[in-house]
């Protein structure tokens, strides 16, 4: 590889390979990704509550990452990690979604929950940031019509509901025991 490199005809700059929402930090130090699944949970009479579905959650990533106000691009004007921040910040106001590329995978239709920073008498000239981006999960739904009723096969089971009185609850012959 190195004799690829030194054969270029000019400087070689490597451009970060994560982004969030097309901005590209100098620095990822951390990446935390969860995917989870909820099972359900229904109590019943007396027993352990029982679960009969899952589905997944929305994925979330939390990115702590860095700019430097000495990088590469910086172009002069306004210092980078001060707008990098601004960018951050409006990428979050917009809640519009957006691409996540992390070092494990593609993750589409994201939001920028969280974003908080810390700056010191070190730091100055520098952004850390920690991002925390929840994925939004996109349906798409239509409106269909029913037949009228007289073209149902059996109106009465799929008639209109009608008030049918107040009900009394039984007591439970489970409750006795057996035998």
């Amino acid at each position: 590889m190195s004799d690829v490199l030194s054969k270029s005809s000019g400087p070689v700059l490597l451009r970060p390979t994560r982004s969030i929402g097309g901005l590209y930090p100098d620095v990822v130090v951390e990446e935390s990704h969860e995917d989870a699944l909820q099972v359900t949970e229904h109590p019943v009479e007396q027993g352990a509550a029982i679960s009969d579905h899952a589905f997944k959650k929305p994925a979330t990533v939390v990115i702590r990452g860095g700019v430097s106000d000495a990088s590469a691009e910086n172009t002069g004007g306004e210092r980078r990690s001060v707008e990098f921040y601004n960018t951050l910040l409006e990428l979050q106001k917009s809640r519009e979604l957006f691409d996540l590329v992390t070092g494990k995978r593609l993750y589409r239709n994201m939001l920028l929950e969280t974003l908080s920073t810390v700056t010191d008498n070190a730091g100055e000239h520098a952004l850390m940031f920690t991002a925390a981006c929840r994925e939004v999960v996109v349906v798409t739904t239509r409106t269909t019509t029913v037949p009228p009723r007289s073209r149902h096969a059996q109106p009465g089971k799929t008639g209109a509901t009608s008030d049918a009185g107040q009900k009394q609850p039984r007591q439970s012959i489970l409750k006795g025991g057996f035998g």
